[in-house]
């Protein structure tokens, strides 16, 4: 095939035609041989497709290494069994030997499957262990094909890696699951000779294994026993793993219950390190049935001890956590009376605003009680009970009260949504007198309430030289469906590049907001659409986000100006002092957006991005959008696509496969 090589293969495969894709992977095009290659694979395995794919997979130095890549993977494809000891053979091969094969190799072994595939990943694991030439690739078929034949030979690979990379054999036996590896990874999780990652690994492995089948059998000492020092581990994470693997077995639980008991007791015992303290009562928060004891009055008394008494506020905070998961109504006052807790104050609110029937009368009481009032009022915002709301409004305006607590009263104002605070609000935000931020807390709380009647005190507010007040008014503007305030929020957003603009945090904060607004901000967006090459990376993609949003044609042609625009941008920078080449970075948010919106209506912008010279990454979306429609106005504007192709990639074969599908059409 020379001219119209590539349009003549896309109508062999829309004719289904497998004798003439079956020539066409001898062709000198590496190209052409590619693609038919490729979309063999996808057939049903007609006779004499396996034999062409397994000749162009043996023509070592003969044909480019793209067109035996393709052979392998499409072998996969069909299952082909006899194309085993040649993929095999594959993965054996020196690494430097491998001509990047080892990777299609693998993939298509475990599509395939079945004990021949296993058998011979093991002799290859086997010789690979005894020389030390071993590859992850073989690993990794193993796990993916979780079998169970493979658990003792990766535990004899396992002690040869050790200790440099383990990790990855531990990962295949965590995937596998079988509960024969428990012993050995219970070792490495506690051995100190393992490195904190390893140790890790092997904790997330234990994870893996069935949980009807623990502990995993351990002749000595018993696996809570070696789990012990793993739960003091000093790596957080790992000691959290630790921590829910003990809490599946009653003597696991047992233990735990001892690490809280002794951390009361000496507090410093190097047993007993806060962090692994702060494990267990998170445990007990997240899973409170298994924790379930005849005598829980016990438990209750540990719990409440730390809450009250722990020197850390990572523990204060997660015994917090378990004693309301815990306890339930019992554990009220001790929340309550960690609301003047400054470093628990917040998780306490937030506990008691959960709880089924939440104090609102105690908590109103608390309002004039000091120290408890700003963790009060953020609880009783956390209710959203209206009947908080005058007492709030009283707090948040009393000159009187620490800032600090008038905020909280305002931030549970706005979450209450109390209408008849915006008057009261928006003088406390206008008032230059009062403190930073509690004018910035009143602001948003105007925001979240959205009275009209407080706009201008809100974009009087987006001007302040206050930078907190500055912000939150940006943001709060988001909360007024209007053009006013759409307006606004362009103007942000369009001086932020500038010398003396407002600066990229604002810009993005208003460019959110835009997408708050709904509507009235669509002229906003679009406009702004057309500079998103002057901004970074995530002011563009917020931009994109908002405009995905809105479902009128305007949106839609604004994306399309995105997703189609020229890939670099040269500028002149002067922190750099020369010219810095900046990605369009909306243009894959962009592409993406409009694959989501596929409808018919959408179909004319979608087909302009499959133009020559538009960018390949909105060239591929819109090919995934006009499938999504499906109609066969939208199918015929694909396989045109696909005949004006210079290069054909698994993209391009997929779609043409879709279509045969939907047509009919069958390969084979």
């Amino acid at each position: 095939m020379a001219e119209g090589a590539v349009s003549g293969l896309v109508d062999l495969r829309m004719a289904g035609d497998v004798a003439g894709l079956c020539r066409a992977t001898g062709s000198d095009s590496i190209e052409v041989a590619a693609f038919a290659t490729c979309a063999l694979g996808h057939g049903t395995g007609a006779p004499g497709v396996v034999e062409t794919l397994l000749a162009r997979l043996r023509q070592r130095g003969e044909r480019p290494v793209g067109s035996r890549w393709q052979a392998a993977r499409a072998l996969g494809r069909l299952r082909a069994d006899r194309a085993v000891p040649d993929l095999l053979r594959l993965l054996a091969a020196d690494p430097h030997d491998r001509e990047q094969l080892d990777r299609p190799a693998a993939d298509s072994l475990v599509d395939i499957g079945g004990p021949q595939v296993v058998r011979g990943l093991l002799d290859l694991l086997e010789e690979q262990t005894a020389t030390g030439k071993g590859t992850f690739r073989v690993v990794d078929a193993l796990a993916r094909l979780r079998a169970p034949e493979a658990v003792r030979p990766l535990l004899a690979a396992l002690w040869h890696c050790l200790p440099d990379s383990a990790e990855h054999v531990v990962r295949a036996l965590g995937e596998i699951g079988d509960p024969r590896a428990g012993s050995a990874l219970l070792v490495l999780a506690q051995s100190p000779a393992s490195d904190t990652r390893l140790r890790r690994a092997a904790l997330r492995a234990l994870h893996g294994l069935p949980e009807a089948a623990w502990p995993p059998a351990h002749p000595y000492p018993a696996p809570e026993t070696l789990l012990h020092a793993a739960q003091r581990d000093p790596d957080p994470e790992a000691a959290r793993l630790a921590t829910a693997l003990l809490s599946r077995t009653a003597d696991g639980r047992e233990h735990l219950w001892h690490v809280v008991r002794e951390a009361a007791r000496a507090p410093d015992a190097p047993e007993c390190p806060p962090h692994a303290v702060a494990a267990v009562c998170a445990q007990v928060a997240a899973e409170p049935g298994r924790f379930v004891a005849s005598a829980p009055g016990a438990y209750h008394a540990l719990l409440r001890h730390h809450l009250g008494e722990s020197a850390a506020p990572t523990v204060r905070r997660a015994a917090a956590g378990a004693l309301a998961a815990f306890s339930g109504p019992l554990a009220v006052d001790d929340l309550l009376a960690a609301l003047g807790d400054p470093h628990v104050s917040d998780t306490a609110a937030d506990l008691v605003a959960g709880l089924a029937h939440p104090p609102l009368h105690r908590l109103l009481d608390l309002l004039t009680t000091a120290g408890q009032q700003r963790g009060a009022a953020r609880a009783l915002g956390g209710i959203g009970d209206a009947e908080a709301a005058p007492a709030l409004l009283a707090l948040a305006t009393d000159h009187a009260a620490p800032a600090a607590v008038r905020a909280s009263a305002a931030d549970a104002l706005g979450a209450l949504g109390h209408r008849q605070a915006a008057a009261p609000l928006a003088a406390l935000a206008a008032d230059a007198e009062q403190p930073g931020t509690l004018r910035a807390r009143a602001v948003r709380a105007l925001g979240l309430i959205g009275a009209p009647e407080s706009l201008p005190v809100v974009l009087a507010c987006a001007r302040s030289p206050h930078e907190a007040v500055r912000a939150r008014a940006v943001a709060a503007l988001g909360g007024f469906p209007v053009p006013e305030a759409a307006r606004a929020l362009g103007e942000f957003v369009t001086r932020a590049p500038a010398p003396e603009g407002t600066g990229p945090d604002i810009a993005r904060t208003a460019v959110l907001a835009l997408g708050r607004i709904g509507a009235p901000a669509l002229p906003v967006l679009v406009a702004l659409a057309d500079g998103a090459d002057e901004w970074g990376d995530d002011l563009a993609d917020r931009l994109v986000a908002a405009l995905a949003t809105r479902p009128e044609a305007e949106a839609t042609a604004a994306l399309l100006r995105l997703a189609a625009a020229p890939e670099l941008k040269t500028r002149y920078d002067a922190a750099l002092g020369g010219p810095l080449a900046l990605s369009r970075p909306a243009r894959e948010a962009a592409s993406l957006a409009l694959v989501d919106r596929g409808t018919p209506e959408d179909l004319t912008p979608l087909t302009a991005l499959l133009a020559p010279g538009a960018w390949f990454g909105a060239q591929e979306a819109a090919v995934q959008a006009l499938l999504t429609i499906g109609t066969t106005e939208a199918h015929d504007h694909v396989l045109a696509f696909c005949r004006r192709a210079t290069h054909f990639d698994d993209a391009h074969v997929d779609a043409l496969n879709t279509i045969a599908e939907a047509r009919g059409i069958r390969l084979g």
